[in-house]
């Protein structure tokens, strides 16, 4: 991996005093003498009044999508947030800078968006039936782009359980988004929080209310979606269409998956009123056109790694991902960099160690998503002792928005905001008592309204080291390299729905969970790297011995959808 070092700003010499005493008998002599200067204490948790108010994390959040709504890894958008959190860092005392940049296989919707910044997805696809346009929400990320004439094909509608096989080449495949009314897959988009709730060490008690109903969030369909285009461009179909159950307006504009994969078929989004047309027009074996406007290129990203030393090399590190299309999905970042800004006010002995803030690309883009290909030199590094823990950041202070049903009679539900908090995720090690100490510790005393910590959200299996690997979103990159983390994450319809705009952030809330995160911080620094580490000492020797741990293919390196 290549780093260039781009900018450094060596911390500068504290002069603390010069005490002179004199010497003889003289008694015009006298001895200057420098009176003692208070000792300066260590702060065990957050000072609140030295951190960023709601007000100022709202303006550095908004400069996303002031950038642009759409903020593709690679892109212009994202290349610009990325030079502007470079620039605000940099303004940071002490703050080391370095970027690793690499090339992908970029994918862009071709349409300019209304207001002239950016792409569109929504303006960068066409669908029409019998000549008669349909409103769609949107291309759907990385599908084939195809000419302005578009395929032509049959529709052909299939239920949640029905296979795409070789018989559908040709054809434009319709599909339903599954939603916990699905007869197959209900369990997997919209399991019911019992299920989550039972690998919960702590549960605010706002959450109880829930231990009888679904997570239903649409984030959780988008491997389904995945495997749907990949299936579909095995065989050849002209095209697919992808159902929401709820209004056009709501969905404009979505961006999942976000896998990377560069699939063999042009796709489309629609809305519960128009894909209600479709499906039947589907049944009728009607004809469609399908088009979608996008391009692919080779293109240059990068990682941006802010280093703020400490008394030692060894590192505490913050990880946030840096592309996005919403108010929260890349939101970490400005947490992160007000983070930054209030550990650099700390005197140089409360900082024991170095604090490290990792801007990672490409999770918009996850064939080569930057933060795995980060934990692949922090892994080497933690094998030196120069690293301590991770924290993973994101989508931080989201508000809670739910499907319910429509009053209209028309098919399908609409979004509605709840005015709560939505649902956040704090996860920490299995077996690890001081990190799940430190975590619920600081949930409480920042009183968090929705917080479950937990040792993941996959299904354990006793038979691997640790039983669980998913931390639900990047905090899984170092988790599964078997780096001790943390990490907090939420997963609201907004997350890639960017129709909420800032409406889907509480500022205020996004700032409590800040300071819970750097209460934690500063809990965890002062422990040693064995208490740290705790089980991960042993994850790693099983590891090495070869038994069965923690694993991932998230970082293949595969950019297209396979073939066969």
């Amino acid at each position: 991996m290549k780093i260039n070092q781009i900018y450094k700003q060596t911390l500068g010499l504290i002069v603390v005093g010069l005490s002179v005493s004199g010497c003889g008998s003289d008694e015009n002599n006298n001895a200057v003498v420098t009176p003692p200067k208070e000792e300066v204490s260590c702060p065990s948790v957050m000072d609140e009044k030295q951190f960023l108010d709601a007000q100022a994390l709202e303006k550095m959040v908004q400069v996303g999508p002031d950038l642009a709504q759409l903020r593709t890894t690679g892109s212009q958008a994202h290349q610009q947030l990325i030079d502007w959190v470079e620039l605000e860092t940099k303004k940071i005392k002490g703050m080391q800078l370095k970027s690793d940049a690499y090339e992908i296989q970029r994918w862009q919707p071709t349409a300019t968006a209304e207001n002239g910044k950016g792409r569109s997805l929504s303006r960068s696809g066409q669908l029409s039936v019998n000549g008669k346009e349909v409103a769609i929400a949107g291309a759907v990320p990385y599908s084939l782009g195809t000419t302005l004439a578009g395929n032509s094909g049959q529709l052909i509608f299939l239920a949640s359980n029905q296979p795409i096989t070789a018989e559908h080449k040709g054809k434009i495949i319709v599909r339903e988004i599954p939603t916990s009314q699905d007869p197959v897959y209900a369990n997997m988009v919209a399991p019911p929080y019992a299920f989550l709730f039972q690998f919960a060490k702590y549960l605010s008690t706002s959450l109880n209310e829930f231990k009888t109903q679904r997570y239903d969030r649409p984030f959780l369909a988008g491997e389904l979606m995945n495997k749907d285009l990949i299936a579909a461009g095995k065989v050849g179909a002209a095209g697919v269409i992808l159902g929401f159950d709820v209004p056009r307006e709501q969905v404009k504009d979505y961006f999942d998956p976000h896998n990377g994969l560069h699939y063999r078929v042009p796709a489309v989004f629609l809305g519960a009123d128009e894909f209600a047309e479709i499906k039947a027009s589907a049944i009728e074996n009607t004809q469609a056109k399908i088009m979608v406007q996008a391009e692919r290129d080779t293109a240059t990203t990068r990682n941006l790694i802010a280093t703020l030393p400490g008394l030692s090399d060894e590192k505490i590190v913050f990880v946030a991902n840096t592309d996005g299309n919403t108010w929260v999905q890349e939101n970490g970042v400005s947490g992160m960099i007000a983070l930054a800004q209030y550990f650099a006010k700390l005197p140089l002995k409360c900082r024991p160690k170095t604090y490290e803030f990792a801007f990672n690309t490409g999770h918009l883009h996850m064939s080569k998503e930057g933060t795995f290909r980060y934990m692949e030199k922090l892994n080497q590094e933690y094998d030196q002792g120069k690293v301590s823990f991770v924290f993973a950041v994101e989508h931080l202070g989201t508000r809670e928005i739910v499907a319910k049903p429509r009053t209209d009679g028309a098919f399908g539900r609409t979004l509605e905001f709840t005015g709560k908090a939505e649902a956040q995720a704090w996860f920490v090690p299995e077996d690890h008592p001081l990190m799940l100490k430190v975590a619920t510790d600081a949930a409480e005393r920042r009183k968090l309204p929705k917080v479950m910590v937990s040792s993941g959200q996959d299904m354990p299996n006793a038979q691997r080291l640790p039983k669980q690997c998913d931390f639900g979103g990047i905090g899984s990159a170092s988790h599964q390299n078997l780096i001790p983390t943390m990490a907090t994450i939420s997963g609201p319809w907004s997350l890639w729905a960017p129709s909420f705009g800032k409406e889907a952030v509480d500022f205020n809330l996004m700032r409590d969970q800040l300071l819970a995160i750097g209460d934690s911080v500063l809990a965890l620094q002062n422990h040693t790297k064995a208490e740290v580490d705790g089980p991960y000492t042993s994850w790693r020797a099983a590891r090495d011995q070869g038994k069965l741990v923690c694993s991932h293919s998230t970082n293949s390196g595969i950019e297209d959808a396979p073939v066969q």
